[in-house]
């Protein structure tokens, strides 16, 4: 799990995120971004909506996999800080592994000039 530091947690957050962002995305992740005001950190968030799968379990088994992923990237360092940013998953996602899941991320990121 991310630490408590880097996960957006209220409602405005997502809101200003939305509304000022600005998009990048894989095959089947999207991703939204836009700059915060906490300096060096990178705040990040996850939604995975029912248009991917109607059972919570199975979007909370994807929700699982994007935060393992994202959590070893940015503490490996490899995202960008002063950062706010959402991962949207597709429908498109269910079904895939780890390792796809891992492989978009970072394609998603590095298109959006957001990997280091």
């Amino acid at each position: 799990m991310l630490p408590k530091a880097n996960r957006l947690q209220k409602e405005k957050e997502f809101e200003r995120i939305f509304n000022a962002g600005r998009w990048g995305g894989g095959a089947f992740i999207s991703l939204k971004y836009a700059k915060n005001e906490d300096g060096g950190r990178a705040k990040i968030g996850f939604m995975v909506g029912s248009k991917v799968a109607k059972s919570a379990v199975k979007r909370n088994a994807v929700k699982r996999k994007m935060r393992e992923v994202v959590r070893l990237l940015n503490k490996k360092g490899k995202i960008l800080g002063g950062l706010d940013i959402i991962f949207i998953a597709k429908p498109e996602i269910l079904g895939k592994t780890y390792h796809e899941i891992e492989e978009d991320i970072k394609f998603a990121l590095h298109k959006a000039k957001i990997l280091k």
